[in-house]
């Protein structure tokens, strides 16, 4: 193939390559096909020629020769001795050669030359008949002594001599279409041989060349781009895609080069935005540090003066409470009571501040145990308030042991200072989930919460009441959630809980079930 002819069918798309293919192996295997059909055909025909024409032809030839032997003996014997049983060969014959020449003129067909042939046979059948058999029968049959010497009368011999000669020469003719109709079907059977050769060497030859075809078109490539596309998946994304093969495999491998470096410019860039991450993050780490130290700082500086404040208006109020009128003492507690709220305010944002920075505090906590230390811390509350406190079995989770005593508190705590006129009672459970974890809740019968607050009441420094009303700073809540979410939870007010009171709700991660 010339280069020129080489350029062009790398022009050809694979759909264009096989379609050419497929149609020159349809084609050359068509005509295999026909060549054996129509040899198969020949040979079919011929041997039926042969076999079903040809040879009972020859048979019937030779059997009108032995029809007439058989009419010529019965005469003869007949006239020798004059017994009527010796005429049974001749009839027999007369009938045989009419049967045979019917059977044989319908072998011959519309052969003219064969024909003649049996026409001129039957003439001289028939002229021996006449003129010598059927004369000398009478005779015979007359007790005339003469028809002896016509047995042995020359133009009697010579006209059945003459049948004779026809008989040969209408075999012979018939004989010679026979072996004419042997060759005819030995070339058919050859010519059958030759295309069943053939097929042999060019259907092995044409799966060949598909199979050469298949693996430079499609395996070949296939297995270029497979190959070049691993080794980009295994990480080496610099490596270029090599295109190679027809049109379609050029568009592929061109895309997937397309996606590659796509691919490495979004890695690049993901690398470079990681190495700010990481640098932002170290910034941040330092910079939490720094907040931290502040915040202790902030909040011991601050502490100080308030406490300050706080123990001199006391003692301001001690030493010259009989001087000071009504006025003057209530502004005094005014003092007092800002310097308090100011100084729970402050713990409570450390408190905030320090949930969630790390979780390698985190062990197997039992919830039972995290909220027995809460309602010890809260026993003062409980006392005062007369509150009941009810919990079954509780799990253990991983967790922050004080965190979750914290979360606890805040609940508990909250429900014994919202409660209504009965004595709080509060309520703690705890129950598995289907898909793993915990669900546990914190119900109480008191005040209560609107459910168009559910949402609110977990934000910073949101209240629902004056602090003349409850006391507070606003962070609890907040805590909670944070809490619950830094253990991989959450926490919401159930607003359909039935009865009064309120009901929190919050899931935890699956750990193992605890104690009581």
């Amino acid at each position: 193939m010339s280069s020129a002819a080489r350029a062009r069918l790398r022009g050809w798309s694979l759909r264009r390559r096989v379609g050419v293919a497929f149609l020159v192996m349809a084609v050359v295997l068509s005509a295999l096909a026909a060549v054996i059909v129509v040899s198969v055909v020949g040979l079919v025909r011929r041997g039926d020629e042969v076999v079903n024409r040809w040879q009972p032809a020859l048979a019937r030839s030779q059997d009108l020769l032995a029809d007439l032997v058989d009419q010529e003996t019965g005469v003869r014997g007949y006239a020798l001795t004059g017994l009527a049983g010796f005429l049974d060969p001749y009839q027999h014959g007369v009938t045989e050669q009419r049967l045979d020449d019917t059977a044989l003129r319908g072998y011959l067909g519309n052969q003219q030359a064969l024909l003649a042939q049996l026409v001129g046979f039957e003439h001289a059948a028939a002229a021996w008949q006449r003129d010598v058999a059927l004369p000398l029968i009478a005779l015979a049959r007359a007790h005339d002594s003469s028809a002896a010497k016509v047995l042995d009368n020359v133009a009697a011999n010579q006209r059945f001599d003459l049948v004779r000669a026809r008989a040969a020469a209408l075999t012979a003719a018939v004989a010679t279409q026979s072996t004419h109709a042997r060759a005819a079907r030995q070339r058919a059977q050859e010519l059958l041989y030759l295309a069943l050769a053939v097929a042999g060497v060019v259907v092995p030859a044409a799966a060949l060349t598909l199979w050469v075809g298949l693996r430079r078109w499609v395996l070949g490539p296939v297995d270029q781009l497979a190959q070049q596309t691993r080794q980009v998946a295994d990480g080496d994304l610099n490596r270029g895609i090599s295109p190679s093969g027809p049109p379609e495999f050029l568009a592929l491998a061109g895309d997937v080069e397309t996606m590659r470096r796509r691919i490495a410019d979004e890695l690049a860039r993901i690398e470079a935005a990681r190495a700010e991450l990481a640098e932002q993050g170290e910034e941040l780490t330092r910079s939490n540090a720094d907040l931290e130290q502040f915040a202790y700082v902030a909040s011991h500086d601050l502490s100080e003066p308030l406490r300050k404040v706080a123990n001199f208006c006391q003692l301001l109020e001690r030493q010259y409470g009989d001087r000071l009128d009504d006025k003057a003492k209530q502004y005094i507690d005014f003092a007092v009571d800002g310097a308090k709220r100011m100084q729970n305010l402050i713990n409570d944002l450390l408190s905030f501040s320090r949930v969630g920075r790390t979780v390698e505090a985190f062990t197997q906590v039992d919830l039972g145990d995290a909220l027995r230390r809460a309602l010890g811390d809260l026993d003062a509350a409980i006392a005062e308030s007369g509150a009941v406190v009810e919990y079954g079995s509780l799990p253990a989770v991983p967790g922050d042991a004080s965190l979750l005593s914290a979360l606890f508190s805040n609940l508990v705590g909250n429900a014994v200072k919202y409660r209504g006129a009965a004595p709080p009672r509060v309520v703690v459970s705890a129950v598995a989930l289907a898909d793993g974890g915990w669900l546990c809740a914190v119900a109480d019968n008191g005040i209560g919460i609107e459910a168009q607050y559910a949402e609110r009441i977990f934000a910073i420094f949101q209240r629902l009441h004056l602090r003349d009303e409850y006391a507070g700073t606003g962070i609890g809540l907040a805590l909670c959630r944070k809490i619950v979410e830094f253990h991989g939870g959450r926490i919401w007010l159930d607003t359909e809980a039935p009865g009064p009171g309120a009901r929190f709700c919050f899931t935890l991660a699956e750990g193992t079930s605890g104690g009581g």
